[in-house]
């Protein structure tokens, strides 16, 4: 079961590693698969690995989810990315802060692909409507506008300088604040990959809070199948089955969605998915959105950006972006009924 834990939306997701429903084939007993499974960056992860020499990785796997919360959780208080938060205007040196600069860097590159839509800036507008605070807000427009906007501006509060051979994240603006949630966990499952292929496993699926990855097959010998369940309502959540069941072939997979992470606000439903640029709730017609492509932390981030764009825009920016390989699949309402799109 896939859970994505945080500001992120829940949706849940069903790894059909294991159903022999599923395989005609078998993988030799002598080729064991170990799984490693735990509790990180506020929701849960599973590793499934075969490794020849049988060897235990959950120290490695644990000292590198750590090392992520260290720089990237702005649940810990203690963290680099809350030192800048919770900073004035000043600069912080990135020494041993790689993390951080990777999840900073990728960012820019993402929020400038899709015209600002995705944006680790957002964090004020996520706050002001009642998503960090559980608070209900009293919606003034004016503000939101003349105020907060200024604080979401990615490219006017913050940039990386150097000076010799020291960088520096420098924030300009004492209510700006950074928030890589949507794409951490997806950075997260990649360097869990990363340490994995080092280590001469060929086969592996990884799970960190939503996202996945694999390689190789699985302990039937068949490619990882990943099951998409129906966009219905937490509490039902297992009683209509999958909406899709999709193989995972060497590739990374991430799932966004709105129908489960949203708010009442003057009897209205209001989606958690925040259109940066304009500083309101988008209201489109998309339910969720799974995105498949080499890198986890670009389908993450892929997935939460279509969900503000809406379908016709994310199909758009897929066609634009063609050397990048990516595929997905959307959930979307059409006059009170399910329709899908999908380029695979």
């Amino acid at each position: 079961m896939i859970l994505e834990g945080n500001s992120k939306n829940f949706i849940f997701l069903y790894l059909l590693i294991s159903f022999s429903f599923f395989s005609c084939n078998s993988v030799n007993e002598n080729k064991p698969f170990s799984t490693v499974k735990g509790f990180a960056q506020g929701t849960t992860y599973s590793i499934k690995y075969q490794d020849f020499l049988e060897r235990d990785f959950t120290s490695s796997i644990d000292s590198i989810l750590n090392e992520i919360d260290n720089q990237l959780s702005t649940y810990d208080s203690t963290s680099f990315i809350s030192s800048i938060n919770n900073a004035k205007d000043s600069c912080l040196n990135l020494k041993e802060k790689d993390l951080f600069s990777y999840c900073f860097n990728f960012s820019k590159i993402i929020n400038q692909k899709t015209d600002g839509l995705f944006n680790p800036a957002v964090y004020p507008l996520v706050n002001y409507w009642g998503f960090y605070s559980g608070s209900d807000p009293l919606i003034d427009s004016s503000y939101i506008k003349d105020s907060l906007l200024v604080h979401v501006n990615l490219d006017s509060n913050f940039e990386i300088k150097k000076e010799g051979n020291e960088s520096f994240i420098c924030k300009k603006n004492k209510n700006s604040k950074l928030d890589f949630n949507a794409v951490a966990q997806g950075y997260s499952v990649d360097l869990v990959s990363e340490f994995l292929v080092n280590r001469g496993i060929k086969n592996y699926l990884i799970e960190i809070g939503g996202e996945l990855s694999s390689k190789g097959v699985n302990n039937n010998g068949d490619y990882w199948k990943i099951g998409i369940e129906k966009p219905v309502d937490s509490s039902l959540i297992g009683q209509f089955g999958f909406q899709r069941i999709v193989e995972l072939k060497n590739k990374s997979l991430a799932t966004s969605g709105n129908y489960r992470k949203f708010k009442i606000i003057n009897g209205e439903k209001v989606s958690h998915s925040i259109n940066p640029n304009t500083g309101f709730p988008v209201n489109n017609s998309l339910l969720s959105v799974t995105v498949i492509c080499k890198m986890a932390a670009n389908a993450d981030a892929l997935a939460t950006s279509f969900m503000v764009m809406g379908k016709e825009r994310s199909i758009k920016y897929i066609n634009k972006y063609k050397s990048d390989s990516i595929f997905c699949y959307m959930i979307y309402d059409s006059l009170n009924s399910y329709k899908e799109w999908s380029n695979f």
